[in-house]
């Protein structure tokens, strides 16, 4: 099938009813067109791949003359630096771009050879591929076993999915303990400043994830509670506020004056409100037993040392013990409507956003909804529970979209034009093997994100 076959250029758009065949045989179309670009795509990163071996094969010979080493690498730098800056002319993109898609190319020509031919066969875009490029950068000869186990994913989430998920696989391939690697990233805490339009700028700060987690929490709860008190200022303004208040004044002063006359004193902002955050941790390490990292869900692992820390400053986090075996947390089985709080607890942890094909509204902005409905039967339990935002709540039950659970989280949805696609949740939390079935492998397209 050629380009133009894939998108019926030229093709009459029909003028009769368009039903959810219709509907069904366009979607095949874009999709068999997204599949063509990804293998024409695919065939320009070849060429570049060519252009650069050419390049730096010239360079090889023009090396033989040179003897001098330096001479031979300034020799080969000259060459990249001359392809680079006429791909960059004829492109109309940047040195800096032209230089990383050539080494992109050379990397997964001569590398990330899967990859390349999952590109080529359209079973992932190349925003995937740009992403395994990336994050296998700093891997060796453990590459190749990494990109094994990340293809299987990129072809079945969307990008910013497959982006998050890939940092939690790679963790766990890591064969050096992450106390060793987070020595050295310490080491390397700072503070950039970047300027923007308008006489703004952007103040990004590296340092350690659970901090960063408790200050996040602690900012965001200091706004919540001066939106209580009245501030108009958004939630946003509010947490950016207070954290140039914190850094310049020391402290978060929460009132207005101007409304009843009276100021809240000030307070540190771990003390305006209890910050709280959630941390999985292996009950082995909590023992001391073994190195197994924490788990800050959605953000990443930390140091074991440091999650045994966490713990003790309890209530500042909600500590959640996890089986260092299954990572098993726990099921529930409830005969009720309501959810109680330790089943919404679960369910954040394992959903963090909305379930629904292509939706990331965090988990706080939605509801809890019953996979089959509580009036037909469905219980109350982890493995009939999801996240849904309003809009995807009202799309299933009003739009003709149907909805199925199976086990461990993994949701299948079916469009009204008969396509499925399936949602994984952020973190697996293992559910009784009571459901009658297990996930097929249908070959039906999934997205996530």
């Amino acid at each position: 099938m050629t380009f133009e076959d894939a998108f019926g250029f030229g093709a009459a758009l029909p003028v009769t009813e368009l039903g959810a065949s219709w509907q069904a045989e366009q979607l095949e179309r874009v999709c068999e067109g997204r599949r063509q670009i990804a293998k024409i795509e695919a065939a320009e990163i070849r060429m570049l791949g060519e252009l650069l071996l050419e390049a730096e094969g010239s360079a090889g010979e023009d090396a033989i003359d040179a003897g001098d080493p330096a001479e031979v690498t300034r020799r080969h730098d000259l060459k990249v630096r001359s392809l680079a800056t006429e791909l960059a002319a004829s492109l109309r993109v940047s040195i800096q771009t032209a230089e990383q898609r050539l080494a992109e190319a050379w990397t997964l020509v001569n590398e990330l050879r899967d990859t390349l031919a999952a590109l080529e066969a359209g079973d992932i875009s190349r925003a995937h591929a740009h992403e395994i490029v990336i994050e296998t950068a700093h891997l060796g000869v453990e590459r190749r076993e990494a990109e094994k186990v990340l293809l299987p994913w990129a072809a079945r989430l969307g990008v910013a999915a497959f982006r998050k998920r890939s940092k939690q696989l790679l963790e766990m391939l890591e064969t050096e303990s992450l106390k060793k690697r987070h020595e050295r990233a310490f080491a390397g805490r700072r503070i950039d400043l970047a300027p923007a339009r308008d006489g703004m700028a952007h103040l990004d700060v590296y340092l350690e994830l659970s901090d960063a987690a408790r200050i996040k929490a602690g900012l965001e709860n200091a706004a919540h509670e001066a939106r209580e008190a009245g501030d108009s200022r958004t939630a946003a303004q509010l947490e950016a506020d207070f954290a140039v208040e914190l850094l310049l004044d020391g402290q978060i002063t929460i009132g207005d004056c101007r409304r009843d006359g009276v100021e809240t004193p000030a307070a540190p902002v771990k003390n305006r409100a209890a910050i709280t955050v959630d941390v999985l941790v292996p009950a082995s390490t909590l023992a001391g037993k073994d190195d197994e990292p924490g788990i800050i869900p959605g953000l990443g692992a930390i140091d074991p040392a440091r999650a045994r820390e966490l713990v003790a400053l309890a209530p500042s986090l909600r500590r959640i013990l996890t089986d260092p075996i299954t990572s098993a947390i726990l099921d529930f089985d409830r005969t009720t409507y309501r959810v109680p709080a330790e089943l919404k607890r679960v369910l954040k942890l394992r959903d963090q956003h909305c379930r629904a094909p292509a939706c990331g509204v965090p988990a706080a902005r939605t509801e809890i909804d019953h996979t089959t409905g509580y009036a037909r039967g469905g219980p109350t339990a982890l493995r009939e529970l999801a996240h849904l935002c309003g809009n995807h709540h009202h799309l299933k039950h009003e739009a003709g979209w149907s909805l199925r659970q199976y086990l461990d989280g993994v949701l299948e949805w079916r469009a009204p034009s008969g396509r499925s696609y399936r949602t994984y949740p952020e973190l697996t939390v293992p559910a009784r093997r009571v459901a009658p079935w297990s996930l097929p492998d249908t070959g039906e397209p999934g997205l996530s994100v």
